[in-house]
């Protein structure tokens, strides 16, 4: 999938594998996080050598492509995060969510979201309302207060692109935007052909009037880990 990236002419992707405790994702322990670490380190170690010796793809943007290491961090059904602090530190990008305990009340529901949203170490928060269309209904959190929480600390939204999320809702990015919040667009791809799923994330945003200054990944790969490496400030 990373190859895959770099032959669009990508300078980055985020690698983002599930939490330990989501066992139906096959989620990571701490262990598998850190044999995922070492294979990124060895892909990018290539494509720099490869850079360098000038025979990366054409395609490969002037300042290189790198694989990003992340992970897609369970909110756990009484608040807490799924990995500790310490490890969490040591990704380059952490997107966290919820996808269990769905039923509880609004107000719980909104504090485990803001649990994320307030962490430092939490960048992104990935499909908020949570829903799938046709089949599941969003979350039923308090979205002034998720809304002005995200703009506070610089925390992203997701603008999923699969079409069975499409998530934020045209409505909702378009009233994230209007109160200061950042958002990112992205495929939600789990294999190569979902890589495509990107224009339906892009096309959700223009409905919403979202502008490329709104959203993270528009941003060159060192803008946008420095934004990420700002958030500890902002919390």
């Amino acid at each position: 999938m990373a190859e895959f990236a770099r032959r669009r002419g990508h300078a980055y992707q985020v690698l983002t594998d599930h939490t330990q405790s989501l066992a139906i994702a096959r989620g990571l322990t701490a262990d598998r996080v850190e044999e995922e670490r070492a294979i990124i380190a060895d892909l990018n170690a290539r494509f720099a050598q490869e850079e360098a010796d000038g025979t990366a793809p054409p395609e490969t943007p002037p300042e290189g492509f790198r694989l990003l290491h992340g992970c897609e961090l369970e909110i756990r059904a009484d608040g807490a995060l799924d990995y500790p602090d310490d490890l969490l530190a040591r990704f380059d990008l952490v997107v966290a969510s919820v996808h269990v305990s769905r039923r509880q009340s609004r107000a719980d529901l909104t504090r485990r979201t803001l649990n994320g949203i307030r962490s430092p170490h939490v960048d992104v928060i990935a499909h908020p309302s949570g829903r799938m269309i046709g089949t599941r209904d969003d979350l039923d959190l308090d979205w002034d207060v998720v809304y002005a929480e995200a703009a506070r600390t610089g925390t992203v939204l997701e603008m999923n692109g699969s079409p069975h999320r499409l998530d934020l809702a045209v409505e909702r990015a378009r009233r994230a935007v209007e109160v200061g919040c950042l958002l990112s667009i992205d495929s939600d791809a789990h294999k190569t052909a979902e890589f495509d799923h990107l224009r339906w994330g892009i096309s959700q945003a223009r409905r919403a009037w979202v502008e490329p200054r709104h959203v993270l990944n528009t941003r060159s790969r060192a803008d946008l880990l420095a934004w990420v490496a700002g958030k500890p400030e902002r919390v």
